[in-house]
């Protein structure tokens, strides 16, 4: 039979719908008729959405009665959901965005729970997934409202929510479920996992347990139980429950991991190896087993083993952030720190937490890069009264008077374990970092250090016994130096080290810790472009030189400017007697040598040492101005001098500019001033030293094929393993691993910006410059299709210096030093030139 819906409908008397007219007079439909309209309605079903959709209408706007006009409003909003998909797909997101809310707001509060669970629920994850987050959201809004009154609707709209990650809006409408049915066991169940993801742990676990009393068959509700028990210290119920569940579901890998945890918690060594035994030989591939044993054993003192269960789960799933974790951990203490770091950088690619920024920074301690560190834990955490701040899992606010408490939520919502991999030691140790750092640093240039806070910090920063206190001290004594505050504290510290020094020779990477300051800019270059470089060993004679050298120039710096000069002539002397001849630290201890025996009235000898630090090295204009002026000084005129140093080519001094530089070389710099007596351009550290050789950078190991998952900011159990790596060892894979680019700080007052371009004014594209700030910060921008860069940075009487890089290029001139400025600087270009 044609379908008079689909081609010609069918008369109707006026207004009557589902009646008849007889002689007159209306009649109800017929069976026959209800049969017919709902045969009409199914046939629609055959037509093009559009055309449909206008037969439905028609149906519904002219058959008020008719018994299929349920089943026809429902086929009308299902055709309009369709309608506003295929708009979306087809690019008209504002259109199809339109459509999709239109269904919402005319689809009937009594829909059916298949039409709902299969159009109107996924309206928001739809819009979503096409990148409406504002859309999505709002979508959320109008269904919550339209179905407030029923709470297994509500639940449905939470899993949106859940899989967004939105721990406190699942919360808020699980709540809202609860309250309209208190003994809806999935209404507990989804309460539960919002608090959980919100890290309110002890709630979520009690809505856990009370959705296992209604329904003790509620799937994953015992295990999620007995996760949370386990990482509260509740082990013996955790293995309980752990068991029930295994017993109820004897594949569950999850669980049966859980009870291999347990037993390990509890001391039952020999039974929990043979069940992780057991467990590894019914499945290879546990991701959850394979790294909550790693991170149990390396927190246990058992690095060898963690280890070996860290590497597998990294080549199961290198994504999974806390493999990463357990595997940078056991390297570490296998002394293995710079692999470790490019493991913790690798799993910053897939997450963004603060317990990653600390474990990063932990790394980076260990190496003696106490500024990177610091500016690393700058991006999660504050210090405020004595109290450490951040957002846990990026979202909930948190404070603690200690790291290990502070951090504890993630690590229990995540991998369930109530005992931490770090040590008491460390965490106290970049805690007293991270106050150092923020009571030495000034809000603006005219901003006072507070000398107690300051010394306070920078003696308990450098105090304890370990074999790393050398470097803390040093690092310490330099921070307090470079703020000009606290210089008996830094002579204090710079003996104490001299004391330590031998034991600092035998940390790990020692070679870094030495020269932490020199390979900065190294590091700087090599993480602009998302590797780190790899650091040969020097050998230890030539490092027990560096670093006793670099205790005498402080000492020499901090006596200097109290103005002892004739006892800093004496450090400047050991210092430029005890370091290896060409390096940067000698340069410089020359340097201050000079200045110390001009200030001491010994010109015709600093003289002498001025000119011999200046051929050492580069030409720099200011110091060059203030050998021109003690030159002239001696001489009457500068006729000679090029000889002894080289002509001088450009304009690279003016008599102000020697005035100035020669009064910075010859006064102690002023209390509230950076200490450091060495008039140049910036206080950046050079070139690294001759003895350190530069290698390749690492090579970057390509993510895999399939799209990137969305970083992991709320620390979550373990994700379903993926395919296995083709690498046998960590060492190989690890090796490869890739670090994240430094982000850029917030704005503050002065931007800098310029032009990369070639020798024809094009710009180059993709060109990543590197801004070194006079305290050591460094930020990394990448030049736009027409070369352009910039950076916002405060306002400084020192300077900036700024270095373009590119494979394949050389740039002209290959750095900048902007000096003194207090005012936006343009037009910082380069020329670039690809290289044969």
């Amino acid at each position: 039979m044609t379908s008079p819906l689909v081609n010609a409908p069918r008369s109707r008397a006026a207004g009557a719908g589902a009646a008849k007219s007889i002689g007159g007079r209306a009649r109800p439909n017929t069976p026959a008729d209800d049969e017919a309209e709902a045969e009409d309605v199914e046939l629609t079903l055959t037509l093009p959405l559009a055309e449909r959709a206008g037969k439905l209408k028609e149906f519904v706007d002219t058959h008020p009665s008719s018994k299929a006009r349920p089943r026809a409003l429902e086929l009308l909003i299902s055709t309009q959901a369709g309608l506003g998909d295929e708009k979306l797909k087809e690019g008209d997101s504002k259109g199809g965005t339109e459509q999709l809310m239109l269904v919402i707001s005319e689809a009937p509060a009594t829909v059916s729970d298949k039409l709902f669970a299969g159009v109107i629920s996924q309206i928001p994850s739809n819009l979503f997934l096409r990148g409406q987050r504002a859309d999505a959201m709002e979508a959320a809004r109008m269904i919550e409202a339209k179905f407030a009154t029923d709470p297994r609707r509500l639940l449905a709209l939470a899993g949106f929510y859940l899989g967004l990650e939105e721990g406190g809006e699942v919360t808020r409408i699980a709540a809202q479920a609860v309250k309209l049915e208190p003994n809806l066991a999935e209404a507990h169940r989804a309460l539960g996992l919002g608090l959980h993801m919100s890290l309110r742990l002890d709630e979520a676990a009690a809505e856990y347990k009370r959705a296992l009393e209604l329904d003790p068959h509620s799937k994953g509700t015992r295990r999620s139980l007995a996760d949370l028990d386990r990482g509260s210290g509740k082990t013996e119920a955790a293995l309980a429950l752990y068991r029930e569940q295994l017993s109820a579901e004897p594949t569950d890998i999850a669980a049966r991991a859980g009870i291999v945890l347990s037993l390990f918690d509890l001391g039952r060594l020999d039974e929990g190896n043979k069940e992780l035994d057991a467990a590894l030989q019914t499945e290879p591939r546990n991701l959850t087993l394979l790294t909550g044993a790693a991170y149990w054993l390396v927190a246990h003192g058992q690095s060898d083993r963690a280890f070996e269960f860290a590497r597998n789960a990294v080549e199961l799933e290198p994504r999974y952030t806390w493999a990463q974790i357990a595997l940078a951990r056991a390297l570490t203490a296998q002394k293995n720190p710079i692999v470790a770091e490019r493991a913790v950088r690798y799993a910053g690619r897939y997450g963004r937490f603060p317990t990653l920024d600390y474990e990063l920074a932990s790394v980076l301690a260990s190496m003696g890069l106490y500024d990177e560190a610091a500016e690393v834990m700058q991006r999660s955490f504050v210090i405020r009264d004595g109290q450490i701040e951040t957002r846990l899992a990026g979202r909930v606010p948190a404070r603690a008077a200690s790291f290990t408490e502070l951090l504890a939520p993630e690590r229990r919502a995540s991998i369930f374990q109530s005992a931490g991999a770090g040590s008491a030691d460390e965490a106290m140790a970049l805690k007293a970092l991270l106050t150092l750092i923020a009571v030495t640093t000034p809000a603006s240039d005219n901003d006072k250090i507070n000398e107690g806070l300051a010394v306070a910090a920078a003696k308990e920063f450098a105090s304890g016994t370990d074999a790393r206190r050398a470097y803390r001290q040093l690092y310490a004594a330099n921070r307090l130096l470079q703020n000009g505050t606290g210089l008996p504290t830094v002579i204090e510290l710079t003996e104490a080290a001299r004391l330590s020094a031998e034991a600092a020779l035998d940390v790990p990477a020692v070679t870094v810790a030495v020269q932490a300051e020199e390979l900065r800019e190294m590091r700087a270059r090599s993480l602009a472009q998302d590797s780190t470089p790899d650091i040969p060993e020097v050998p230890r004679n030539v490092l027990s030189n560096v670093l006793r050298g670099r205790i005498e120039d402080l000492s020499g710096l901090a006596l200097f400017n109290q103005d002892k000069t004739l006892e800093a002539v004496q450090h400047f002397q050991r210092a430029a007697n005890i370091l290896p001849e060409g390096t940067p630290l000698w340069r410089n201890a020359l340097w201050h040598l000079g200045a110390a025996l001009d200030q001491a009235g010994n010109k015709p000898e600093a003289l002498n040492y001025y000119i011999k630090s200046f051929n050492a090295g580069e030409p720099e204009p200011l110091r060059r101005a203030v050998i021109e002026q003690l030159y002239r000084k001696l001489n009457g005129t500068l006729t000679g001098l090029d000889e002894r140093i080289g002509a001088n080519a450009g304009a690279m001094s003016t008599p102000a500019l020697a005035e100035k530089s020669a009064a910075a070389a010859t006064n102690p710099a002023p209390a509230q001033s950076n200490a450091i007596v060495e008039p140049t351009p910036s206080a950046l550290p050079a070139s690294a030293p001759a003895v350190m050789q530069s290698t390749p950078a690492v090579p970057e190991v390509k993510a895999p094929a399939e799209p990137s998952p969305t970083p992991d900011t709320t620390p979550t159990p373990s994700p379903t393993p993926s395919s296995s790596s083709s690498a046998t060892t960590a060492e190989s894979l690890v090796a490869q691993l890739s670090a994240e680019p430094l982000p850029t700080p917030k704005p503050t007052a002065i931007k800098v910006s310029g032009k990369v371009k070639d020798a024809k004014d094009n710009g180059i594209a993709n060109v990543v410059v590197v801004l070194i700030s006079p305290r050591g910060s460094v930020l990394a921008s990448t030049t736009d299709a027409d070369g352009h860069y910039s950076f916002t940075v405060a306002a400084s009487s020192q300077g900036y210096r700024i270095i373009p890089s590119k494979d394949g290029f050389a740039f002209v001139p290959v750095d900048k030093v902007l000096g003194e400025f207090k005012e936006d600087q343009r037009a910082v270009d380069f020329v670039g030139e690809q290289k044969p």
